[in-house]
């Protein structure tokens, strides 16, 4: 092992300092010489004589030079080192082709580096947590109803907690606004309200203080909450004695226990500023707590050390039926499900990023494929240098090792330069990403994705460059000199290579092309959804009582009633209404009912819809017609008689055949208990989930018989945002100073945001198709271009030969067509195949839509023809007496 060492020391010693080296080889060898000659003298030769046999039996210098610097040096690095520095100068010589090239596989590269920095933050990076592995989200499912996942009762939860013995711990948690007083303004926090188990579960430790005691989540205890770095750093000033002291939460008091690290990032929460509470202090859901019924808690567990996924499935599975057998009517046919904490935070975004991926990857495949072009192209031309070289004793091996080096230098350049482009990328991405899109605040460049660029650079330049190798080195020497230089001799293999390479760029565009035309074409549908109400002109805002001072309904009636009084007062601000939840802002709540009079549902299965709470207003303001009976009035009070208002979607589902106004339901939402309604009118169908989703059975209920906790307004006004959000901050300021008015925004503004995952992908995608198209178009224009070139005699001597323009101009536009015509044969099934892929990604369109493959199809030809005209045209104005006088 030392003598392998010092042997390795010697060679890179001898290899930094050459000079030296040298010189005392060639005082080694004077002395040998020496020696010989002092032999032959002994044995009766003259000086001379006796010098000049030493000479002969010693052998060459400059060999002996060159086998010790071989057998001490390092004469890989040193060819290495050769290779490159000649493949610098030839690069220089040629600054158009190497910055084509270079330019090229650097955006193919920084594309592909930008798309990757998000696919690993969000799909493959290790979310930031002790053993992520062990950590489980455990959900109820109701598959027959189509309630593939949701949430818990705290009471099933203590049950589960309670009865598994694979999980070492779970906690749950649920999420509003709280709003804060007594620090200047009032403003509203995103609070997580949380089981005190929750941050030992994700084995979280504080930055200062400590997290929650299973104490904090009893009945009685005090209030406390914990605050996160970047709440005590912006709206608490980094108060070093905030740890101990009290904040308002609600009009409550609250001892501040922790302050959690900066970088903690709560699962589904990318916002930097929030707190957490006991879920028992919360004045929502801790009322809550008694309740089996509802599935409104998020739980997570972290399964125990050595507990395989099958394991905790088996034994959930059991405790599921055991629950439904225990408590039938809030469990009978749910199921517990369990996925990992990554696969519950990435949600439906994964397969839109790998589809990205993928899309730019066929990117910088075309662009491999047009750089070998013109390596192919640059070989060609080169074809005598390298048969003199071969000549002179160079070995294929050697000439396919300098003909890579090129290709690595520009990897290496197009590389560095992609890295830039990267970092540029990975900024515009990061503005450009929904906010739906998780772990957001985790994509950048790290090392990971710059190991992936030299990764990528290292590959592609293998990939452009073997094949030009391989033809060079393997290129008939005879024919390469006989020809000096001329490009008529290029072989029949590299000239089906070059057109392989132009059609596998028409195949792998058209798959690209047709992906985004079927995107566009969705995204086109989906834009001319309507969504069921008229969203122009509408501004919505949130207010948010406070539950420990506006503590009963009829608090809740009174605030929201005087607040749309006094704004239905102001110029210009006539139509406002409260509706909760509010179509796409709010998401939405679903709830079982009855109908009185019919036959209970079967057992396993019910009848539910979605629910809302509306001012007599809301219909108007919204423009959502009314279809048969009377929409609500003032008089629809809580003393008035209960009605309700159902969607026709809901009126087909449940009451087909029939006519549904005044038939009664049987339903309710806290704080207003299930009790009988007539139904008293049918209004039109809302989109309220999603633009994408088809409407689904609705009731209404009027705000004064069901009241919620807080005023969601929407307000229909022809005045500047700003002129309505100041007219409704100045009105809730008056009722109430320490309210704060939140979210304010444009109706179009949501439901343009509700659609930008799709707006996003679907951009992406078309800017790749263009990018791949672009390149497919110059991959033909080069193959056609060179292939004229090569043709130029065969050309003069047809045109002398008697030869038409027409004929000519035909026969380039038929190597054009049959190029076009075999990369569509190709790209045809693999489009088809893309085309099934993402087929769950499209709206209205068929994945094999005939009129985006036919339009694709059409749209490649005619650029494969525009790429042919200017060689051909070029071909038309060949002289025959300069083309002959060449041959």
């Amino acid at each position: 092992m030392l003598a392998w060492i010092r042997a390795v020391a010697s060679r890179i010693r001898v290899w930094l300092s050459p000079g030296r080296a040298n010189s005392e080889f060639a005082q080694e060898l004077e002395e040998h010489l020496a020696m010989l000659t002092e032999e032959n003298v002994r044995r009766g030769m003259g000086p001379e004589e006796a010098k000049r046999a030493a000479r002969m039996r010693l052998g060459g210098v400059t060999q002996l030079a060159e086998t010790n610097r071989e057998l001490k040096g390092l004469p890989v690095l040193e060819t290495f080192l050769k290779d490159t520095r000649y493949a610098l100068r030839m690069l220089r010589k040629n600054p158009g082709f190497t910055a084509v090239v270079v330019l090229t596989l650097a955006l193919g590269i920084g594309a592909n580096t930008a798309i990757f920095s998000v696919v690993y933050a969000v799909l493959l990076k290790p979310l930031p947590y002790a053993q992520p592995e062990q950590l489980v989200t455990v959900f109820q499912a109701k598959p027959q109803e189509g309630v593939m996942g949701t949430g818990w009762s705290y009471a099933n939860f203590a049950e589960l907690r309670k009865q598994n013995h694979v999980f070492s711990e779970m906690g749950g948690s649920q999420f509003h606004q709280l709003t804060l007083t007594g620090r200047g303004e009032p403003a509203v926090v995103n609070a997580s309200i949380v089981t005190p188990e929750v941050f030992s579960v994700l084995e979280e430790k504080p930055l200062v203080g400590r997290v929650f005691l299973a104490e904090d989540g009893k009945r009685g205890a005090p209030a406390v909450a914990i605050v996160s770095e970047g709440l005590w750093r912006e709206v608490f000033g980094a108060d070093s004695n905030l740890c101990g002291s009290s904040i308002n939460l609600d009009t409550r008091s609250f001892t501040v226990v922790g302050i959690m690290r900066g970088n903690f990032r709560f699962p589904q929460v990318t916002e930097t500023k929030q707190l957490w509470i006991p879920l028992v202090q919360d004045p929502l859901f801790g009322s809550w707590i008694e309740r089996r019924g509802g599935h409104w808690l998020r739980v997570i567990a972290r399964a125990k050390p050595g507990v395989s996924m099958v394991q905790v499935q088996a034994e959930m599975d059991a405790i599921g039926a055991r629950l439904g057998k225990e408590f039938p009517a809030e469990n009978d046919g749910w199921a517990v499900r369990i996925a990992s904490l990554r696969q519950m935070m990435v949600g439906n975004v994964k397969s839109a990023l790998l589809v990205l991926l993928g899309a730019v990857g066929l990117v910088l495949l075309i662009a491999c494929a047009n750089i070998a072009n013109l390596l192919l192209t640059r070989a060609t031309s080169r074809a005598r240098e390298i048969a003199v070289r071969a000549t002179l004793g160079a070995g294929r091996p050697r000439i396919a090792r300098q003909l890579l080096s090129e290709t690595a230098v520009l990897g290496l350049l197009g590389g560095l330069i992609g890295i830039g482009l990267a970092y540029w990328g990975v900024h515009a991405l990061s503005s450009l990403l929904p906010e739906s899109v998780p772990r957001v605040n985790a994509i950048g460049v790290d090392n990971t994705v710059l190991g992936f660029a030299v990764l990528l650079s290292a590959v592609a330049s293998f990939a452009f460059g073997l094949a030009p190798a391989w033809f060079a080195a393997n290129s008939n020497l005879q024919a390469s000199l006989r020809e000096g230089g001329g490009r008529a001799g290029e072989s029949g293999n590299r000239r089906r290579a070059r057109n392989l390479l132009a059609a596998g760029e028409i195949a792998l565009a058209m798959v690209l092309l047709v992906a985004a035309g079927l995107l566009l074409r969705s995204f086109g549908k989906l834009m001319a959804v309507s969504p069921g109400f008229d969203a122009q002109h509408i501004v919505k805002a949130d207010i948010s009582l406070p539950q420990f001072q506006y503590s009963k309904p009829q608090q809740w009636t009174a605030f929201s009633d005087e607040l749309l009084r006094r704004i239905q007062a102001r110029p210009g601000l006539r139509d406002a209404a409260v509706a909760v939840p509010r179509p796409i802002v709010d998401g939405f709540v679903n709830l079982g009912f009855d109908i009185v009079g019919n036959p209970p549902v079967s057992a396993g299965s019910s009848r539910t819809a979605d629910y809302v709470s509306v001012s007599p207003n809301y219909f108007r303001v919204m423009g959502i017609p009314l279809m048969a009976g009377r929409l609500f009035d003032a008089h629809d009070t809580l003393s008035a008689p209960r009605v309700s208002l159902i969607s026709e979607a809901m009126a087909r589902h449940y009451f087909p055949n029939q006519d549904p106004v005044g038939k009664r339901l049987t339903f309710g939402f806290p704080p207003d208990g299930a009790m009988e309604r007539e139904i008293v009118g049918i209004i039109g169908d809302v989109r309220d989930v999603a633009l994408g989703q088809e409407p689904g059975p609705m009731m209404y209920v009027p705000y004064g018989q069901a009241p919620f906790w807080g005023a969601n307004l929407v307000v229909k006004s022809t005045l500047s945002v700003s002129s309505v959000a100041a007219a409704i901050r100045e009105e809730v300021r008056s009722i109430d100073k320490d309210l704060p008015v939140t979210d304010i925004a444009t109706m179009p503004e949501i439901v343009d945001a509700s659609v930008a995952q799709a707006r996003f992908r679907t951009l992406l995608l078309a800017l790749f198709a263009g990018m791949a198209l672009l390149l497919a178009a110059t991959g033909i224009f080069g193959v056609i271009s060179y292939s004229v070139s090569c043709r130029t005699n065969e050309i003069g001597i047809r045109v002398a030969l008697g030869a038409s323009s027409g004929s000519i101009l035909g026969g380039v536009f038929r190597e054009t067509l049959m190029l076009a015509l075999a990369g569509l044969a190709i790209g045809l099934p693999c489009a088809l195949a893309a085309s099934r892929l993402i087929g769950h990604l499209l709206f209205g369109v068929s994945a094999y839509d005939p009129a985006t493959l036919g339009a694709v199809a059409l749209g490649l030809a005619a650029v494969a023809a525009l790429a042919g005209y200017v060689p051909a045209r070029r071909a038309m104005r060949v002289d025959p007496m300069v083309a002959l006088r060449h041959e």
